[in-house]
């Protein structure tokens, strides 16, 4: 069974997206997702998703000023609502732009300018329990399902 992300109301079809995944080079990277126990530990909740998207090489500026910045903020932001809309209401949060009007730069992704989206995995009908296999299966879901969208992990190969 091929795993696909719910893109109703976000993409003409399947290969829209994977066109898009391809022109914007998304890829993305993970970590854990912790907060501070009133006794001022840190307990790991779940997971966060990142998805970087680049601005088009043939552009001269490629800052966040450019008329190209907004088009790519919109695709990634699209592609994390997709992927929600997708897995686990309750696990899956809402997607958020690291700082609208921002571009990053990492050597993981060879210091190219990029949009960054944060998707949080966690449980938000019980917030503040330690990760469980449920958050955990719902977060493996996640990468399988961007991944089958042609999305890349750490860096864009062609």
């Amino acid at each position: 069974m091929e795993l696909l992300l719910n893109i109703k109301g976000l993409f003409r079809d399947q290969q829209e997206l994977r066109d898009m995944v391809r022109k914007r080079k998304i890829c993305y990277d993970h970590e854990p997702y912790y907060i501070t126990t009133k006794k001022g530990e840190l307990i790991q909740i779940g997971f966060q998703i990142n998805l970087y998207a680049t601005l088009p090489e043939n552009v001269e500026d490629r800052t966040a000023d450019s008329a190209e910045y907004g088009g790519v903020e919109r695709d990634v932001t699209l592609l994390a609502e997709a992927l929600s809309n997708t897995c686990d209401p309750i696990h899956m949060c809402e997607s958020t732009t690291i700082e609208p009007g921002r571009i990053t730069y990492s050597p993981d992704r060879k210091m190219r300018p990029d949009v960054t989206v944060h998707i949080p995995v966690f449980d938000q009908n019980n917030f503040g329990h330690p990760v469980d296999d449920s958050v955990r299966n719902a977060f493996h879901m996640g990468i399988k399902l961007i991944e089958s969208a042609g999305v890349q992990k750490i860096r864009w190969q062609d």
